[in-house]
């Protein structure tokens, strides 16, 4: 995440967190400054998206939120009552939840470094919560004292004066600590993130033949104290050429991670084309899951805590700067993830949905400059400016010393000033596609029984892009031999895909799923040669004249000819078959061919034997 800009609200960022262009403003256009809104009330209308699933990471990174809490701030329900904010999260369809850890946010007075006061033990806090409410945890190792992103890497303060080797050991032990703390403390810890965006170096080691042991250390550990979870690395600005670098300088360092994450604002970011390009470069050439780490949206320019806001206006927006335009934002990202992920897309997070003004209002921009200083509930406090100074960036050190405040990120939230969720929360669960049909199958000729008498076929309730099954009647009650008249690939709400099969037996009709029935082939029992020297015409004008598809003990009749179209036609019949057909009869067929030599396939002559 870009952590850095000017007091400006208009400003266009890309790449590492760097500010390269300003519009022609020089204040801030501020709004709500009493910070009354409607916002909360704004619809957003989601579509279910194709490939998103109950099982889909439908996360969100909120890693402030122990700051927030301990400055006071509240959050709601939909009902507008005040409640946890995990319930109200998971109420919205929010299953995966993201934490950043920094070593020591701490200078030696104790004075925090702001940030949201990203600690281990607010971490803890946050992810027991998290689990409590079904959410399984992402941990963002940074192994930083602050934030760490292309533009700074700066090492802990405690690991500064260590050797390469010793810093490749505290990366281990560091994550091993971590990792136990959270066993200890029941965490369900999903995933673990070593880095963050670590796309030009990590603790300040810019040669990724030595930065790569690094996160090969934290990947090791992840690997033996949470063998469970995923290992991911994570970098910034997806396309196919640069995360395919990444990659292979990955493989060469024989870095064993599991999962790729990207950094994908669609302001700053896209087009998603880049996206797409970089996620089938990890997971087709070198078979690696992949999620988006960070993405989020605005709502509104407007600013909520006097502090302005890291976008404010965009000049051609990827989508509306409304709640409906978060709707939109979100479900793309997620579709796009979905979509093109060849089967090894994981999902997504959204940044920091919850951080909002400790105290709604423009005019209250020292009041929450002063909250941030207490609690650490801004981008940054004064007391960060040495710890950057003291690694060597003295850019940022003057940065923070100019500009350090409350949040600029209130207007990209997914709760209103006032901690009531938006609308736009809702997408992650509005997203989800029950079932629906991928495609259509070809239709088989075979016959078939019940094969799995405890089973249910199913009618179709809604849409072939999104229903769900209602039963129709159990499959021990179907009777007898029945062909399928239709079939379809579904994809359901596990992210698998089905086969399944329709079929009509008497008044009942429905889908079923293609393993619960058997199929009764038709089988050569017997085949002799003959030499009949008599000549045939056809008897029975409405037969026909058949090929045998498949092998010997599992075939179809395949119709080749229509003997009404030979009624003069002298056949000789050259050898003998004898065919045990699907309904457990023996039949006798004659391979024939016309003396012209237009007809050489077989046609039943007499009845069952």
């Amino acid at each position: 995440m870009r952590k850095w800009r000017k007091h400006l609200a208009q400003a266009t960022v890309i790449g590492a967190g760097l500010l390269v262009a300003l519009s022609g403003a020089t204040t801030s256009v501020f709004a709500n400054a009493d910070g009354t809104t409607n916002v909360k009330n704004d619809k957003a209308t989601v579509k279910p998206v194709h490939g998103v699933t109950s099982n889909s990471i439908r996360g969100v990174d909120i890693s402030s939120l122990q700051a927030e809490l301990n400055a006071g701030v509240k959050f709601y329900g939909y009902n507008g009552k005040q409640q946890d904010i995990l319930q109200t999260l998971e109420d919205s369809g929010v299953n995966y939840v993201r934490l950043r850890i920094w070593n020591d946010p701490y200078d030696s007075d104790g004075h925090t470094y702001g940030g949201g006061d990203a600690t281990l033990d607010n971490a803890v806090k946050t992810a027991k919560d998290a689990t409590s409410h079904h959410m399984k945890v992402l941990l963002d190792l940074q192994y930083s004292d602050f934030w760490a992103d292309p533009a700074k890497q700066a090492l802990p303060k405690a690991w500064k004066n260590y050797t390469f080797a010793q810093k490749k050991t505290a990366v281990y032990d560091y994550t091993e600590k971590v990792l136990k703390t959270m066993k200890a403390a029941g965490v369900d810890v999903g995933m673990v993130q070593v880095g963050n965006e670590t796309t030009k170096g990590m603790m300040q080691e810019k040669d990724p033949a030595k930065y790569m042991q690094f996160i090969a250390e934290g990947v090791n550990a992840v690997h033996k104290y949470a063998p469970n979870a995923l290992a991911a690395v994570h970098y910034e600005s997806p396309t196919a050429s640069s995360f395919a670098k990444i990659a292979a300088e990955l493989k060469t360092n024989k870095v064993k991670y599991d999962v790729m994450g990207a950094t994908f604002y669609p302001h700053w970011n896209g087009p998603d084309s880049k996206l797409i390009g970089a996620e089938k470069v990890i997971t087709q050439t070198y078979e690696k899951k992949f999620a988006v780490m960070e993405m989020s949206y605005p709502y509104t320019t407007d600013d909520m805590d006097g502090q302005s806001n890291i976008v404010g206006s965009i000049a051609n927006p990827p989508f509306p700067i409304s709640v409906q335009g978060q709707a939109n934002a979100i479900s793309d990202t997620w579709k796009t993830v979905m979509q093109n992920g060849n089967g090894k897309g994981l999902g997504g997070f959204y940044w920091e949905p919850a951080w909002i003004p400790v105290k709604a209002g423009w005019d209250n921009y020292q009041f929450n400059r002063d909250a941030s200083v207490k609690y650490g509930t801004g981008w940054a406090t004064k007391y960060a400016a040495k710890y950057y100074g003291d690694a060597g960036y003295s850019d940022q050190e003057a940065n923070v010393n100019q500009y350090w405040g409350a949040s600029s990120y209130d207007n990209q939230a997914l709760f209103d000033p006032h901690g009531y969720p938006l609308q736009s929360l809702l997408t992650f669960k509005k997203m989800i596609t029950n079932n629906y049909v991928s495609k259509s199958a070809k239709s088989p000729v075979d016959r078939y029984v019940a094969k799995k008498n405890n089973a249910y076929a199913y009618t179709f309730k809604g849409s072939n892009d999104n229903f769900t099954f209602k039963k129709a009647f159990a499959v021990s009650s179907l009777k007898g031999i029945y062909k399928i008249d239709k079939a379809e690939y579904v994809v359901k709400a596990d992210g698998k895909t089905y086969l399944y099969y329709h079929i009509t037996s008497g008044k009942k009709t429905g889908w079923i799923w293609h393993s619960y029935l058997q199929k009764k082939p038709n089988k050569i029992a017997k085949t002799t040669k003959v030499n009949y020297k008599h000549r045939y015409v056809v008897k029975n004008k409405k037969g026909n004249v058949y090929g045998f598809q498949g092998g010997s003990n599992d075939f179809q009749f395949v119709t080749l000819h229509y003997l009404k179209n030979y009624p003069k036609t002298h056949f000789v019949v050259t050898r003998v078959t004898y065919v045990k057909k699907y309904d457990g009869k023996t039949y006798k067929y004659y391979y024939v061919h016309s003396l012209n030599g237009k007809v050489k396939y077989m046609v039943m002559f007499g009845m069952a034997i």
